[in-house]
């Protein structure tokens, strides 16, 4: 873990050891670009000293010290901002061949680490197991710069994951191999739901912004209370900016004026979120199409916890962790409030639907890749 990483409410495993080792940044660029600036001054003239320390530390490891100032010279005399943290006590903790290391949502900065580990561990490399949640964006000294110096040992110690659909593709375009992206799911819990439910939660979950229709929330809220009083509303969210605002004193404004309506300003740890999914029965969705074909772990929670969502239309990589007729699709928010309204009619018709989109991900999470490469 970071070293600067808190758990506060965040529910951690007591079976696993915890190590906080990772060095990074303090300060954040979007937030603090000055001190953001100076961190990154330190971390070069670091950067320096960190060559001089690794040239001693492989000294009288000739190849290693070769395959380090060769990774050296092809990653512009950058040691990895990881690297020293993570590389030390790799060694210290005996990792070898029989090992798996898994970088579960793996950035530009983790492939660079990766890159020297590579190099540096050959004979001895654990697997490693990339999942990418994130596309990789083209930039200097990018993703692929570094995949493509490792290439010729995907699928037999380092294998790439991520979700079907669009990033799928994606990745595949971008490596010109479809057999080098395995697909992978987001892991969840499950909750069995009752069919004779009459009391309807309808639910928006996650960061307030407005690409995800943060900002079209209140005039949903309105159209349904004009045909329906006896709904209710959760809305949780989190990382308010100066575009939503606005929109969140609005929220709270209606909460006053409408008793069915509970906001919930912060973020959740696992138990809190669990606890608002069983309490939602719908779930609209009204993402900018450009920011839900990067796929939406929303939606997974939506069919791990049979709650009915809404989509946005031409989604139809989305349709595929969705049986028929679990779902409805919508073109803009009369749309989604109008949808919720059918559903609600016809709710248990919708819900046993449902429950084969959650039986059919349960099953797809069991015989997922990596869950198996990972225990062979």
């Amino acid at each position: 873990m970071n070293k600067n990483f808190k758990a506060e409410n965040i529910q951690l495993p007591k079976f696993c050891n915890i190590k906080k080792i990772i060095s990074s940044n303090r300060f954040k660029r979007k937030e603090n670009k000055f001190f953001y600036l100076i961190e990154e001054i330190f971390f070069l003239f670091k950067n320096f000293f960190d060559i001089i320390y690794f040239v001693f530390f492989f000294f009288k490891n000739k190849r290693k010290l070769f395959y380090f100032l060769k990774c050296l010279f092809l990653n512009s005399f950058i040691v990895p901002r990881y690297f020293k943290s993570f590389y030390l006590d790799f060694i210290k903790l005996n990792f070898n061949y029989n090992d798996d290391i898994i970088f579960q949502s793996c950035r530009r900065k983790d492939m660079a680490l990766i890159f020297f580990l590579y190099n540096l561990e050959k004979e001895q490399l654990p697997k490693i197991h990339i999942r990418i949640f994130h596309l990789p964006k083209k930039r200097f000294k990018d993703f692929n710069f570094y995949l493509d110096k490792i290439k010729e040992t995907i699928e037999k110690r380092v294998f790439i994951y991520t979700e079907e659909g669009y990033k799928k593709k994606f990745l595949i375009r971008e490596l010109g191999k479809d057999n080098l992206i395995h697909s992978t799911k987001p892991i969840f819990s499950f909750y069995n739901r009752k069919l004779d439910l009459t009391n309807h939660t309808i639910g928006f979950v996650g960061e307030a912004r407005i690409n995800k229709g943060f900002n079209e929330i209140p005039k949903f809220i309105e159209i349904i209370n004009k045909h329906r009083k006896n709904i209710n509303f959760i809305i949780q969210f989190s990382n308010l900016d100066n575009y939503t605002h606005e929109t969140a004193n609005l929220l709270h404004e209606l909460s006053l004026k409408y008793k069915n309506i509970q906001i919930i300003n912060k973020y959740c740890d696992y138990n809190e979120y669990r606890s608002i999914l069983k309490k939602i029965t719908i779930m609209p969705l009204p993402y900018d199409l450009k920011q839900i074909k990067i796929g939406s772990g929303v939606l997974y929670s939506c069919v791990s916890h049979e709650i009915i969502p809404i989509i946005p239309k031409n989604c139809d990589y989305l349709k595929e962790i969705l049986s028929s007729n679990s779902y409805l699709e919508a073109s803009d928010i009369d749309c989604f409030a109008d949808n919720s309204l059918i559903i609600i009619k016809d709710y248990k018709n919708y819900l046993t639907n449902a429950k084969n989109s959650s039986k059919n991900l349960l099953r797809s999470i069991e015989n997922d890749f990596l869950i198996n490469n990972v225990s062979d």
